[in-house]
C-alpha cells in the first residue's frame, strides 16, 4: 500500500477491514492439501484419487498440491477420458464410465449436486483459510478437498484486535 498524502492517511483511519491476496509474498506460495472429506458412499482415498486424476493434465499450484498429496498417500490415479478444464474453477471428465467433476460449490449446485453436509464442512475449512474443491460423481456429491498455503514466518502477524474495533 502506498499513501501519497496526508488526506489519504487520514481517510485510511476509518478503514476497519483490509483484504490481502498475494500468494507467494505473504505466504509460502506452496499450497498443500489439508483435508479430504468424503460424502456418504465414498472414502477419502477415492475422493483424492478422483480429484488428482482430473487435475493431472492441469498446470497450476492447486493441481500440483493435489498431485503431491496423492503421491504422498500412494493413491492410484485413474484413467480419465473427455477431460475438460473449466476456466477458473475446476475440471470434468469420465472415469470408469462415470462423470466426474472437481469444481466450486456454485457450479456443483448448477449440476444438481448440492450437499448441505459437505458445504458446512467446506465453510468451516474456508474460515480456516482453505480453498475448498468439491468432487462430484454422476452429479452426486462425493467429497471436498481443502487446500491452504502457509503464511511465511517472515510475514508480520497483525494482532486480531487491531482489526476488530
Amino acid at each position: 500500500m502506498l499513501i501519497k498524502n496526508a488526506e489519504a492517511l487520514e481517510r485510511f483511519e476509518k478503514v476497519d477491514t483490509m483484504v490481502v491476496d498475494k500468494s507467494g509474498t505473504l505466504t509460502e506460495g506452496k499450497p498443500r492439501v489439508t483435508t479430504v472429506a468424503a460424502a456418504a458412499g465414498f472414502d477419502e482415498l477415492t475422493v483424492l484419487s478422483l480429484c488428482a486424476s482430473l487435475e493431472l493434465p492441469r498446470e497450476h499450484p492447486l493441481a500440483a498440491a493435489i498431485q503431491a498429496a496423492a503421491a504422498g498417500r500412494k493413491v492410484t490415479l485413474l484413467d480419465v477420458t473427455n477431460s475438460a478444464s473449466i476456466t477458473g474453477t475446476g475440471a470434468s471428465g469420465t472415469s470408469g464410465g462415470r462423470r466426474v467433476a472437481v469444481d466450486n460449490a456454485a457450479l456443483l449446485e448448477d449440476r444438481g449436486a448440492p450437499s448441505a453436509d459437505l458445504e458446512a464442512r467446506a465453510d468451516a475449512l474456508r474460515r480456516e483459510g482453505a480453498t475448498a474443491l468439491f468432487v462430484a460423481v454422476d452429479d452426486e456429491p462425493a467429497g471436498v478437498t481443502a487446500l491452504a498455503d502457509r503464511i511465511k514466518v517472515t510475514t508480520m502477524a497483525a494482532p486480531f484486535s487491531a482489526f476488530n474495533r
